[in-house]
């Protein structure tokens, strides 16, 4: 496995822990009440929406070794749906079925949607990623170029178990739309995830939701299900 590649792994696997659900954590969150009527007003807008679609734009920054990766992505959702691209790798997930494709080995693994979620990972919740499990500080305004917009600290419960001890999150309180997520990682490493665009209720591209092995020919596909 090359640098670059294991970096990828890493940056994936951090995207992943963050949007974990792990319900058994939220009984302790604590809740700032300004943080939490912010968020709430996020969280009812982003109910009102059928289907979500961003494109955004990934930088992980390890420090320890002094690198850096930028990285193109884009996520389609709806309801427990959805299909997330990261650089080259593809994560596709029907509600019951995750398949997740990596380009340099060639590989497609298949996995329970239940099995992967007790695991902690779920991109569906990209853009809801507070509700449970979090204590919520409010940091005030900021400003992203000449978007005036407002941070929000989330402290993960049972923060010693998890590979991040912070997100910071931005918020467009106008639209009520997340911009921008950083990540602090534990051991040195964060991510910024930079929301370009983002639509509500947009049309999901056929077949979104499904891993169609023909679009990747030569792919070894490997079910972890049996």
């Amino acid at each position: 496995m090359t640098m670059m590649t294991a970096f990828r792994h890493a940056a994936i696997r951090l995207m992943m822990a963050v949007f974990a659900c792990v319900p058994t954590l939220c009984l302790h969150a604590q809740t700032d009440p300004a943080a939490d009527e912010l968020l709430l007003r996020v969280s009812e807008a982003m109910r009102g929406y059928e289907t979500v679609h961003a494109v955004y734009s990934s930088k992980m920054v390890d420090r320890q070794s002094d690198f850096e990766m930028d990285q193109a992505g884009e996520i389609w959702v709806q309801g427990d749906r959805y299909h997330l691209e990261l650089g080259e790798y593809v994560i596709i997930c029907d509600g019951m079925t995750v398949w997740t494709y990596e380009p340099e080995m060639g590989e497609c693994y298949i996995d329970d949607a239940e099995t992967i979620a007790e695991d902690g990972i779920d991109p569906a919740r990209m853009f809801t990623i507070w509700e449970e499990g979090f204590k919520k500080v409010m940091k005030g305004d900021a400003k992203l170029g000449d978007r005036l917009v407002q941070r929000v600290d989330l402290h993960p419960d049972g923060s010693e178990d998890r590979s991040f001890h912070t997100i910071q999150c931005y918020i467009d309180p106008a639209s009520l739309e997340v911009v921008q997520l950083i990540v602090k990682g534990r051991e040195g490493t964060d991510v910024e995830y930079r929301i370009d665009e983002f639509e509500g209720n947009g049309t999901i591209p056929e077949g979104a939701f499904t891993f169609d092995k023909a679009q990747f020919p030569g792919t070894t596909v490997i079910d972890n299900r049996l």
